[in-house]
Protein backbone atom coordinates (compact mmCIF):
# COMPACT_ATOMS: atom_id res chain seq x y z
CA UNK A 1 0.00 0.00 0.00
CA UNK A 2 1.47 3.15 -0.94
CA UNK A 3 1.77 5.72 1.04
CA UNK A 4 0.99 9.57 0.18
CA UNK A 5 3.05 11.97 0.99
CA UNK A 6 1.72 15.59 1.90
CA UNK A 7 3.85 18.54 1.74
CA UNK A 8 2.48 21.59 3.35
CA UNK A 9 4.30 24.75 1.28
CA UNK A 10 5.39 27.33 3.44
CA UNK A 11 3.44 30.27 3.62
CA UNK A 12 5.16 33.50 3.24
CA UNK A 13 3.61 36.29 5.62
CA UNK A 14 4.68 39.88 4.76
CA UNK A 15 5.23 42.28 7.24
CA UNK A 16 2.88 45.28 7.60
CA UNK A 17 3.84 48.46 8.98
CA UNK A 18 2.74 47.78 12.70
CA UNK A 19 5.11 44.51 12.83
CA UNK A 20 7.64 47.02 11.26
CA UNK A 21 6.81 49.40 14.13
CA UNK A 22 6.82 47.33 16.60
CA UNK A 23 9.93 46.02 15.43
CA UNK A 24 11.60 48.83 15.40
CA UNK A 25 10.79 49.93 18.99
CA UNK A 26 11.86 47.00 20.63
CA UNK A 27 15.35 46.84 18.81
CA UNK A 28 15.62 50.57 19.69
CA UNK A 29 15.02 49.52 23.77
CA UNK A 30 17.25 46.89 23.18
CA UNK A 31 20.17 48.59 21.90
CA UNK A 32 19.38 51.49 24.69
CA UNK A 33 19.72 49.18 27.16
CA UNK A 34 23.10 47.02 26.01
CA UNK A 35 24.26 50.56 25.55
CA UNK A 36 24.08 51.90 29.04
CA UNK A 37 25.35 48.68 30.14
CA UNK A 38 28.08 48.48 28.06
CA UNK A 39 29.06 52.31 28.61
CA UNK A 40 28.92 51.34 32.43
CA UNK A 41 30.90 47.91 31.93
CA UNK A 42 33.61 49.51 30.08
CA UNK A 43 34.13 52.69 32.23
CA UNK A 44 34.78 50.28 35.16
CA UNK A 45 37.91 49.40 33.57
CA UNK A 46 39.14 52.69 33.90
CA UNK A 47 41.84 54.95 35.47
CA UNK A 48 39.67 57.86 36.97
CA UNK A 49 41.87 60.47 34.60
CA UNK A 50 41.19 58.52 31.57
CA UNK A 51 37.18 58.37 32.67
CA UNK A 52 37.34 61.75 32.56
CA UNK A 53 39.19 62.35 29.37
CA UNK A 54 37.82 59.45 27.12
CA UNK A 55 34.24 58.64 28.63
CA UNK A 56 33.37 56.68 25.26
CA UNK A 57 36.45 55.17 24.23
CA UNK A 58 38.31 52.05 25.10
CA UNK A 59 40.99 52.55 28.10
CA UNK A 60 43.78 54.03 26.46
CA UNK A 61 47.38 52.79 27.83
CA UNK A 62 50.47 55.65 29.45
CA UNK A 63 53.48 54.99 31.17
CA UNK A 64 54.91 57.02 34.13
CA UNK A 65 57.98 58.06 34.13
CA UNK A 66 59.01 54.50 35.57
CA UNK A 67 57.69 52.73 32.82
CA UNK A 68 54.80 51.42 34.66
CA UNK A 69 51.69 51.56 33.37
CA UNK A 70 49.03 54.05 34.82
CA UNK A 71 46.16 53.69 32.82
CA UNK A 72 44.95 51.26 30.60
CA UNK A 73 42.55 48.28 31.61
CA UNK A 74 42.63 48.92 34.85
CA UNK A 75 41.89 45.42 36.16
CA UNK A 76 42.80 45.68 39.36
CA UNK A 77 39.04 47.89 39.69
CA UNK A 78 36.96 45.51 40.63
CA UNK A 79 39.60 43.82 43.95
CA UNK A 80 39.86 47.20 45.37
CA UNK A 81 36.45 48.09 44.65
CA UNK A 82 35.44 44.94 46.88
CA UNK A 83 37.79 45.81 49.74
CA UNK A 84 36.58 49.52 49.68
CA UNK A 85 33.29 48.91 49.22
CA UNK A 86 31.78 49.38 53.41
CA UNK A 87 29.47 51.43 55.46
CA UNK A 88 29.47 53.05 58.48
CA UNK A 89 27.21 51.48 61.65
CA UNK A 90 27.11 52.19 64.95
CA UNK A 91 27.30 49.74 67.59
CA UNK A 92 27.78 50.15 71.35
CA UNK A 93 28.17 53.87 70.97
CA UNK A 94 31.13 53.05 68.57
CA UNK A 95 31.33 54.04 64.88
CA UNK A 96 32.33 50.50 62.67
CA UNK A 97 32.40 49.33 59.44
CA UNK A 98 30.19 46.94 58.17
CA UNK A 99 32.56 44.96 55.12
CA UNK A 100 31.28 43.40 52.28
CA UNK A 101 30.40 39.52 53.54
CA UNK A 102 28.02 41.58 56.74
CA UNK A 103 26.05 43.25 54.04
CA UNK A 104 25.61 40.09 51.44
CA UNK A 105 24.51 38.14 54.71
CA UNK A 106 22.33 41.07 55.62
CA UNK A 107 20.34 41.06 52.16
CA UNK A 108 20.38 37.62 52.36
CA UNK A 109 18.23 37.40 55.24
CA UNK A 110 15.98 40.63 54.32
CA UNK A 111 15.60 39.62 50.80
CA UNK A 112 14.18 35.75 51.73
CA UNK A 113 12.27 36.53 55.13
CA UNK A 114 10.19 39.69 53.47
CA UNK A 115 9.73 37.54 51.00
CA UNK A 116 8.48 34.87 52.72
CA UNK A 117 6.27 37.03 55.33
CA UNK A 118 4.88 39.19 52.01
CA UNK A 119 3.73 35.79 49.83
CA UNK A 120 2.15 33.97 53.05
CA UNK A 121 0.51 36.89 53.99
CA UNK A 122 -0.86 37.83 49.93
CA UNK A 123 -1.71 34.26 49.67
CA UNK A 124 -3.69 33.47 52.93
CA UNK A 125 -5.59 36.71 51.80
CA UNK A 126 -5.88 35.67 48.05
CA UNK A 127 -7.59 32.24 49.19
CA UNK A 128 -9.39 33.35 51.76
CA UNK A 129 -11.75 36.18 49.38
CA UNK A 130 -11.49 34.01 46.09
CA UNK A 131 -12.90 30.79 47.25
CA UNK A 132 -14.75 31.48 50.43
CA UNK A 133 -18.21 33.57 51.41
CA UNK A 134 -18.69 35.70 54.16
CA UNK A 135 -20.26 39.03 54.75
CA UNK A 136 -16.92 41.21 54.91
CA UNK A 137 -15.65 39.41 51.21
CA UNK A 138 -16.25 42.47 49.17
CA UNK A 139 -15.47 44.99 51.77
CA UNK A 140 -11.82 43.43 52.52
CA UNK A 141 -11.03 43.17 48.74
CA UNK A 142 -11.85 47.11 48.22
CA UNK A 143 -9.63 47.42 51.17
CA UNK A 144 -6.77 45.12 49.51
CA UNK A 145 -7.18 47.19 46.15
CA UNK A 146 -7.47 50.90 47.78
CA UNK A 147 -4.51 50.18 49.62
CA UNK A 148 -2.48 49.56 46.95
CA UNK A 149 -3.53 53.23 45.46
CA UNK A 150 -1.53 54.97 48.77
CA UNK A 151 1.43 56.80 47.99
CA UNK A 152 4.17 54.88 49.73
CA UNK A 153 5.30 58.42 51.30
CA UNK A 154 2.15 59.08 52.44
CA UNK A 155 2.44 56.49 55.18
CA UNK A 156 6.25 56.75 55.73
CA UNK A 157 5.95 59.37 58.41
CA UNK A 158 3.19 57.08 60.62
CA UNK A 159 5.59 54.16 59.66
CA UNK A 160 8.50 55.62 61.73
CA UNK A 161 6.73 56.77 64.30
CA UNK A 162 5.30 53.77 64.83
CA UNK A 163 8.59 51.82 64.36
CA UNK A 164 10.25 54.02 67.34
CA UNK A 165 7.39 53.49 69.59
CA UNK A 166 7.63 49.65 69.41
CA UNK A 167 11.38 49.61 68.97
CA UNK A 168 11.57 47.59 65.55
CA UNK A 169 14.43 49.64 64.02
CA UNK A 170 17.42 47.64 63.10
CA UNK A 171 15.54 44.63 64.27
CA UNK A 172 14.81 41.95 60.58
CA UNK A 173 11.89 40.59 62.70
CA UNK A 174 10.04 44.01 63.40
CA UNK A 175 10.90 45.23 59.67
CA UNK A 176 9.04 41.89 58.71
CA UNK A 177 6.11 42.82 60.46
CA UNK A 178 6.71 46.38 59.55
CA UNK A 179 6.54 45.83 55.37
CA UNK A 180 4.83 42.22 55.34
CA UNK A 181 1.75 43.28 53.03
CA UNK A 182 -1.36 41.45 52.31
CA UNK A 183 -2.05 44.02 49.34
CA UNK A 184 -0.27 44.38 46.45
CA UNK A 185 0.00 43.18 42.29
CA UNK A 186 0.90 40.00 43.43
CA UNK A 187 -2.09 39.94 45.60
CA UNK A 188 -3.68 40.19 42.68
CA UNK A 189 -2.35 37.44 40.44
CA UNK A 190 -2.77 35.40 43.54
CA UNK A 191 -6.52 35.82 43.70
CA UNK A 192 -6.66 35.58 39.97
CA UNK A 193 -4.92 32.21 39.94
CA UNK A 194 -7.35 30.34 42.70
CA UNK A 195 -10.18 32.18 41.23
CA UNK A 196 -9.51 30.29 38.17
CA UNK A 197 -9.58 26.85 39.95
CA UNK A 198 -12.89 24.79 40.25
CA UNK A 199 -14.03 24.16 43.83
CA UNK A 200 -14.47 20.23 42.91
CA UNK A 201 -11.41 19.71 43.46
CA UNK A 202 -12.00 20.91 47.16
CA UNK A 203 -15.21 18.38 47.13
CA UNK A 204 -13.44 15.66 46.39
CA UNK A 205 -10.76 15.97 48.59
CA UNK A 206 -13.58 16.82 51.56
CA UNK A 207 -15.31 13.46 50.63
CA UNK A 208 -12.12 11.96 51.17
CA UNK A 209 -12.34 13.42 54.65
CA UNK A 210 -9.58 15.77 53.90
CA UNK A 211 -10.20 18.66 56.53
CA UNK A 212 -9.74 22.85 54.85
CA UNK A 213 -6.62 22.97 55.63
CA UNK A 214 -5.12 19.91 54.10
CA UNK A 215 -7.26 21.18 50.91
CA UNK A 216 -5.77 24.31 51.14
CA UNK A 217 -1.95 22.98 51.47
CA UNK A 218 -2.49 19.75 49.42
CA UNK A 219 -4.50 20.64 46.68
CA UNK A 220 -5.14 23.85 46.20
CA UNK A 221 -1.29 25.46 46.64
CA UNK A 222 0.12 22.92 44.91
CA UNK A 223 -2.09 23.82 41.71
CA UNK A 224 -0.72 27.27 41.68
CA UNK A 225 2.74 26.09 42.41
CA UNK A 226 4.16 27.37 38.89
CA UNK A 227 2.91 31.20 40.10
CA UNK A 228 4.33 30.80 43.84
CA UNK A 229 7.62 29.97 42.38
CA UNK A 230 7.90 32.44 39.98
CA UNK A 231 6.55 35.74 42.26
CA UNK A 232 8.68 34.72 45.07
CA UNK A 233 11.65 34.95 42.71
CA UNK A 234 10.40 37.66 41.31
CA UNK A 235 9.49 39.35 44.75
CA UNK A 236 13.59 38.75 45.95
CA UNK A 237 14.87 40.30 43.42
CA UNK A 238 12.31 43.63 44.19
CA UNK A 239 13.82 43.02 47.79
CA UNK A 240 17.57 42.30 47.11
CA UNK A 241 17.67 45.55 45.25
CA UNK A 242 15.86 47.77 47.63
CA UNK A 243 17.90 50.40 49.68
CA UNK A 244 14.69 52.47 50.84
CA UNK A 245 13.21 50.04 53.48
CA UNK A 246 17.03 49.21 55.21
CA UNK A 247 17.88 52.90 54.57
CA UNK A 248 15.26 54.07 56.56
CA UNK A 249 14.45 51.15 59.08
CA UNK A 250 17.71 49.46 59.52
CA UNK A 251 20.71 51.97 58.98
CA UNK A 252 22.59 49.34 60.99
CA UNK A 253 22.19 46.72 59.40
CA UNK A 254 23.38 47.28 55.82
CA UNK A 255 22.26 45.46 52.74
CA UNK A 256 24.50 45.71 49.87
CA UNK A 257 21.85 47.61 48.21
CA UNK A 258 21.97 50.43 50.68
CA UNK A 259 25.80 50.23 51.15
CA UNK A 260 25.80 50.67 46.92
CA UNK A 261 23.96 53.74 47.12
CA UNK A 262 26.03 55.10 50.10
CA UNK A 263 29.38 55.04 47.88
CA UNK A 264 27.35 56.46 45.31
CA UNK A 265 25.57 59.08 46.58
CA UNK A 266 28.17 59.99 48.80
CA UNK A 267 30.43 63.37 48.14
CA UNK A 268 32.91 62.85 50.53
CA UNK A 269 36.71 61.45 49.21
CA UNK A 270 36.39 57.84 50.29
CA UNK A 271 40.40 56.27 50.75
CA UNK A 272 41.61 53.33 51.81
CA UNK A 273 45.75 51.85 52.14
CA UNK A 274 45.80 48.94 50.12
CA UNK A 275 49.28 47.12 50.05
CA UNK A 276 50.61 50.36 51.54
CA UNK A 277 49.31 52.47 48.39
CA UNK A 278 46.91 54.82 49.32
CA UNK A 279 43.42 54.19 46.64
CA UNK A 280 40.66 55.87 46.08
CA UNK A 281 36.75 55.34 45.36
CA UNK A 282 37.00 56.55 42.09
CA UNK A 283 34.05 56.55 39.67
CA UNK A 284 35.33 53.53 37.61
CA UNK A 285 35.71 51.69 41.18
CA UNK A 286 32.36 52.94 41.70
CA UNK A 287 30.85 51.27 38.78
CA UNK A 288 32.95 48.06 39.55
CA UNK A 289 31.02 48.04 42.98
CA UNK A 290 27.80 48.27 40.70
CA UNK A 291 28.44 45.56 38.93
CA UNK A 292 29.64 43.35 41.69
CA UNK A 293 26.55 43.82 44.06
CA UNK A 294 24.50 42.51 40.77
CA UNK A 295 26.31 39.51 40.82
CA UNK A 296 24.10 37.00 43.25
CA UNK A 297 20.98 38.45 41.78
CA UNK A 298 22.17 37.88 38.29
CA UNK A 299 23.05 34.24 39.14
CA UNK A 300 19.43 33.92 40.98
CA UNK A 301 17.84 34.94 37.36
CA UNK A 302 19.59 32.68 35.72
CA UNK A 303 18.85 29.73 37.72
CA UNK A 304 15.33 30.47 38.00
CA UNK A 305 15.14 32.38 34.33
CA UNK A 306 12.62 29.38 32.98
CA UNK A 307 10.25 29.73 35.68
CA UNK A 308 10.20 33.32 35.39
CA UNK A 309 9.54 33.42 32.15
CA UNK A 310 7.52 30.53 31.36
CA UNK A 311 5.31 31.83 33.23
CA UNK A 312 4.87 35.47 33.16
CA UNK A 313 2.60 36.12 30.25
CA UNK A 314 1.58 39.60 28.73
CA UNK A 315 -1.90 39.19 30.82
CA UNK A 316 0.05 38.55 34.52
CA UNK A 317 1.71 35.11 35.81
CA UNK A 318 -0.49 31.83 35.04
CA UNK A 319 -1.41 29.62 37.34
Amino acid sequence: MKRRIYRTSKIKHKMDVFQIVLYVIVSLYVLSMIFVLGFGLLNSFKAARDYQNNLFGLPRFKLDRNNNQIWGWRFDNYPIAFRMFRAPVMENGNVRDALVMEMFLNSLIYAVGLTVFTMASEIIMAYAIAKYDFKLKKFFYGVAVVVMLIPIIGSLASEVKFADALHLKDSFFGVFIMKCKFTGIYFLVFYAAFKSISWTYAEAAQIDGASHLRVFLEVMLPLVGSTVSAVFVLLFIEYWNDYYVPMIFMPNKPTLSYGLFRIQSSTDQIDLVINGVRQSLTTPRKLAACFMACIPILIVFIIFRDKIMGNVTMGGIKG
